[in-house]
């Protein structure tokens, strides 16, 4: 019983700066507070049951079980911890620079977080706005029905974050080295006989085609090597069309629904970029100097 109670002090102690945050005014809540429930208040300063939760999920599992009680000892460790925090601000002890630096970490992750998860949501807000109808639906397989028939076998030569690398592996394909033993050299050797060779993609469907590939693709003929095709998050590709298969059966029905995903996900960009702008041209942002 001693240990536990040594254990939710330092617990308690450990996680002061975040469970007794509060600001100066009372008053000010945020939407998290309202909802809450408040287990007790502090010279009117409410500790909610998100407070709680904090500490007790830091206990190691099974150690709560040795103690009836856990969560009205941990509350009355808040408690204290809010008296203290509050005396500690009366006597300017906030104005500690290390107590300070910590806070302005953990603010900055909060902030972080708000845009992060702020970001998703409009995210999802512009995808709600967006509709494909069936018409464009059709008139996208009518104008790429070609593409979308075409099913390409691939083998890649894939480095991230080495431009260098990927330069030397074309420059080995222009002299002369087999893409299959160029490929080979990022993986370990002796690879299981019955294995696939991993940089052999096999056939690929046309939704299945990364974009920075697409137009690549349409220029090669089977047996040929792209040039270095470079994509987003500093992604370097060289890539092999081993060969096409047009399948003329493959219809407007059985890709609608891939189809009206990619569109979705068009106008979804658009509207981001267009929206973006927008707010860009709106917004006073200074960056000083």
């Amino acid at each position: 019983m001693k240990k536990l109670t040594i254990l939710l002090i330092a617990l308690v102690l450990t996680a002061s700066l975040s469970s007794c945050g509060k600001s100066r005014e009372a008053s000010q809540k945020t939407d998290a507070d309202v909802q809450a429930k408040v287990l007790a208040t502090v010279n009117d300063v409410p500790i909610i049951e998100y407070d709680l939760k904090q500490i007790l999920k830091r206990i190691p599992s099974g150690m709560g079980a040795m103690h009836q009680g856990t969560d009205r000892n941990v509350l009355q460790t808040l408690v204290r911890d809010e008296l203290i925090y509050q005396k500690g601000l009366e006597l300017g002890l906030d104005k500690n620079q290390a107590y300070r630096l910590k806070l302005a970490e953990v603010e900055a992750q909060i902030r972080a977080l708000k845009r992060q998860e702020m970001s998703a949501l409009y995210l999802r807000h512009l995808n709600s706005k967006v509709e494909v109808t069936d018409a464009e639906a059709q008139a996208y397989f009518t104008k790429n029905a070609q593409k979308i028939q075409t099913k390409f076998h691939v083998m890649e030569i894939f480095y991230r974050g080495n431009e260098t690398g990927i330069a030397k592996a074309h420059q080995d394909l222009k002299n002369g080295v087999p893409f299959e033993k160029v490929a080979a050299r990022q993986f370990p050797p002796n690879l299981p006989a019955n294995m696939k060779a991993p940089w052999d993609l096999g056939e690929l469907h046309w939704s299945q085609i990364p974009e920075p590939w697409q137009s690549v693709l349409d220029r090669l003929a089977p047996g040929q090597v792209s040039e270095v095709i470079k994509g987003p998050k500093d992604r370097f590709w060289v890539i092999k069309l081993v060969k096409k298969t047009v399948n003329p059966q493959i219809a407007f029905a059985t890709e609608k629904e891939r189809i009206t995903e990619i569109l979705r996900q068009q106008k979804a960009e658009a509207l981001y970029n267009s929206m973006l702008a927008e707010m860009k041209e709106k917004a006073k942002i200074v960056y000083p100097k």
